[in-house]
C-alpha cells in the first residue's frame, strides 16, 4: 500500500490546485485537507450493504450471542428482533476486495458497516473504484477530557451521613448530592448490573478501593491485548481510567465509596497517546460493540470528541445535532441494543448562544449527557453547555464534578480529588445501576426519563445543567408511578417515549401512554412535514400502548413520529438506515 516519498512529494506540490479534481464523490473533503498536512490519514470506509446471505448471517449471529447479551435483549426489548442488520458482520467479500487493493484494515465495525484504515492520497482512487464502497470519512482523534485539577487528598473529619450504613469519608458529598446514600441504606449496590468503562489507562488495579470489585473482562483497544494497565513500549498511558473506575465502583470505608460498588465491570482502554493525549473514535465504537457482545447494561464514557489534533477535522456546534459525528451514531446504535449510554458533556466551558460546547457522543438522541456541579449543586465553571444544535436539552442531567474524591495511581492506599465532567458521568451511571438493580425490566430510555423527571430542575430545564442534579432516591420512589414523565406536575393526556431501536432497520417500536380517554393519532412525517404513514388513529382508553413502524421503501434519513390528541402533540426523531 505504501507509495514512495518522491511520489508523495510530487503530489503534494500540486495538491492545492487539484484537490477536488483528484478526488471522487465518495471521499469527504476533510480527508484531503488532512492529507495536505500529512502523508497519511486514518479513514472510515463505509460499505453499501452487508453483502449476500444476510438471513443466514442473522441466524448465525443470534446463535453466537453470549447468554448475558441474549438475556439483556429479551428483557429490555421483548417486542423487537433478537438480532438485526446492525449485528451482522462486515461482508467478507468486501474485506477481500480491500486487501486485494492493497488496503490494510485496522478495525471493523459491524454497527456502522465500516472499517478503518490508514491511507495515502494515491490509495483513495483505488478504494473509490470499488462498487461496494459507499463513502470515505476521516477518523476523528480528540484530546481526552483531562481533569481540570488533581490535588492531594486529606482524610476529612466527617465520615458518615447520620446513621447511614457505610462510612464514606471524603466521598460523602459526591454521593449525598445525588441521594445515593439512601439507596445504599436500602441495600442497593448495583449487584447484577454490568457496567462497561471506556477510558484511558486503568493502572493500579491493586488499589485497596478495588479489593472487592468484580471485573469480568478487560481489553486494550489501542494495543489489542487484554492488559488495560500501562505497559512499557506501548501506546496509551495515563491514570484517567483508574480515577473514573474508583468514582463509580470503589469501596473502602472511611475513604471512598462509589455508587455502584457491587456491580460487575468491563474495562476497555481506548485512549491512544502516540501524539499528545488523544483518543480515536474507532476505538470507542469497537469498545462499545465489545461491551454489547458481553452483555453490558451500561456504558460509562468519560471521553468526548470536538476539537481534534488535526483542526481541519474538528467537529463544530452544528455537528452536535445527534446525527453527524460517527461516534454519536455508534452510541445511539449501542442504545438501540438496550444499553444505557452515559457520557460526559465535556469540559469546554460555556458557549455563547446559539453555539454549544458539547462533545460527541453526548449529543446523541439516546445518550444521557452529564454536566458537572460543585458539592452544593452549582454548575462547575468548566462544564459544557448546550443545547444540541437541533434544540434538544443537553446536558440531560448533572452530578458533582468538582473536587471529586478518587483513588490515586500513586499507591495502593492513596487518594486524590479531581474535577471534570469525567467524574459526574460515572457518578450518574452508578446511580442508574442502582435503579436497574431494583427494577431490571426497565428500559434504558425509562431510566433516562426517570432521572430527568426527578432531577432538581425537571420543570425548568436549561442549557447549563439540563433537567438538573439527579436524585437517585426520588427516581427510585417514582419507578412505579412517574416513569417517563419529565414534567409530572403538568396535566397531560399523552406521553410519547423514544422509539426503540433508533437508528433502526427494518422496523422500530414506539411506546406511548394515554392518561385519559382521547381520540389519538400516531403518524410519521418527513423533514418537510409531509405525512408518510398513519400508525394509530381512533379512541384510546387510559393505558400504555405499543406501535411498530416498518418504512419499507422509504429512503434512509431522518423522520419524526408524531403523537397527538386534540391540541396536544408530541414528536420523536427517528433515523432509518438502509
Amino acid at each position: 500500500m505504501m507509495r514512495s516519498a518522491t511520489v508523495i512529494f510530487a503530489l503534494g506540490v500540486i495538491f492545492g490546485l487539484t484537490l477536488f479534481a483528484f478526488g471522487g464523490e465518495k471521499t469527504n473533503p476533510a480527508v484531503y485537507r488532512s492529507l495536505e498536512n500529512s502523508q497519511t490519514a486514518r479513514v472510515w470506509i463505509f460499505f453499501i450493504d452487508k453483502g449476500e446471505d444476510t438471513g443466514l448471517q442473522k441466524t448465525l449471529t443470534a446463535q453466537n450471542l453470549t447468554e448475558r447479551a441474549r438475556k439483556r435483549r429479551l428483557l429490555r426489548n421483548p417486542d423487537g428482533p433478537l438480532v438485526d442488520r446492525f449485528d451482522l458482520p462486515v461482508a467478507g467479500s468486501y474485506l477481500r476486495e480491500l486487501r486485494e487493493a492493497g488496503i490494510r484494515v485496522q478495525r471493523k465495525s459491524r454497527w456502522l458497516n465500516a472499517v478503518t484504515a490508514t491511507v495515502e492520497l494515491a490509495d483513495l482512487a483505488a478504494i473509490e473504484a470499488l462498487p461496494s464502497v459507499k463513502k470515505i470519512l476521516p477518523v476523528r482523534r480528540y484530546r481526552n477530557l483531562r481533569p481540570t485539577e488533581m490535588t492531594p487528598y486529606e482524610q476529612p473529619l466527617r465520615k458518615k451521613s447520620g446513621t447511614s450504613t457505610f462510612s464514606y469519608g471524603g466521598s460523602l458529598d459526591q454521593n449525598q448530592l445525588i441521594n445515593v446514600v439512601a439507596l445504599h441504606d436500602l441495600g442497593l449496590s448495583g449487584a447484577g448490573v454490568t457496567i462497561a468503562m471506556l477510558d484511558a489507562g486503568f493502572n493500579n488495579l491493586g488499589h485497596e478501593a478495588f479489593a472487592n470489585l468484580t471485573i469480568l473482562h478487560t481489553w486494550d483497544f489501542v494495543n489489542n491485548d487484554p492488559v488495560v494497565e500501562d505497559e512499557p513500549g506501548q501506546a496509551g498511558t495515563g491514570n484517567h481510567g483508574t480515577n473514573t473506575l474508583s468514582t463509580i465502583g470503589g469501596f473502602k470505608e472511611g475513604s471512598l465509596i462509589g455508587p455502584a460498588f457491587g456491580a460487575n465491570y468491563l474495562l476497555a482502554k481506548t485512549e491512544n497517546t502516540d501524539s499528545e493525549s488523544h483518543v480515536e473514535e474507532d476505538n470507542w465504537v469497537a469498545a462499545a460493540e465489545w461491551a454489547d457482545s458481553l452483555g453490558a447494561d451500561i456504558i460509562s464514557s468519560s471521553l468526548g470528541y470536538r476539537e481534534m489534533d488535526d483542526p481541519t477535522t474538528d467537529y463544530t456546534s452544528e455537528d452536535m445535532d445527534g446525527n453527524t459525528a460517527i461516534v454519536t451514531i455508534g452510541a445511539d446504535i449501542a442504545a438501540s441494543r438496550g444499553i444505557l449510554v452515559v457520557n460526559s458533556a465535556g469540559n469546554e466551558f460555556e458557549a455563547a448562544p446559539p453555539e454549544n460546547s458539547l462533545v460527541a457522543p453526548c449529543d446523541g438522541d439516546s445518550v444521557l449527557a452529564i454536566g458537572a456541579t460543585d458539592r452544593n449543586g452549582i454548575r462547575s465553571f468548566f462544564s459544557s453547555t448546550g443545547p444540541s444544535w437541533d434544540g434538544r436539552v443537553k446536558p440531560n442531567v448533572a452530578a458533582m464534578g468538582s473536587s471529586v474524591v478518587v483513588a490515586s495511581a500513586g499507591g495502593t492506599n492513596r487518594y486524590s480529588t479531581s474535577s471534570g465532567t469525567s467524574f459526574s458521568c460515572p457518578l450518574t451511571a452508578g446511580a442508574a445501576a442502582l435503579l436497574w438493580e431494583y427494577q431490571p425490566a426497565l428500559t434504558n430510555m425509562e431510566i433516562i426519563q426517570l432521572l430527568q423527571s426527578t432531577a432538581n430542575q425537571a420543570n425548568n430545564p436549561d442549557r447549563f445543567l439540563g433537567y438538573g442534579v439527579i436524585d437517585a432516591l426520588a427516581a427510585y420512589q417514582n419507578i412505579l408511578t412517574n416513569i417517563g414523565d419529565p414534567n409530572p406536575n403538568v396535566a397531560r393526556t399523552l406521553e410519547l417515549e423514544p422509539a426503540y431501536p433508533n437508528p433502526f432497520n427494518p422496523a422500530t417500536t414506539i411506546r406511548y401512554s394515554v392518561y385519559r380517554t382521547a381520540e389519538v393519532r400516531l403518524s410519521v412525517v418527513n423533514l418537510l412535514g409531509q405525512e408518510l404513514d398513519v400508525l394509530v388513529e381512533g379512541s384510546k382508553d387510559q393505558g400504555r400502548y405499543i406501535a411498530r413502524w416498518e418504512p419499507g421503501d422509504v429512503p434512509s434519513g431522518i423522520y419524526f413520529v408524531v403523537l397527538s390528541a386534540g391540541r396536544e402533540s408530541h414528536s420523536r426523531k427517528v433515523v432509518f438506515l438502509k
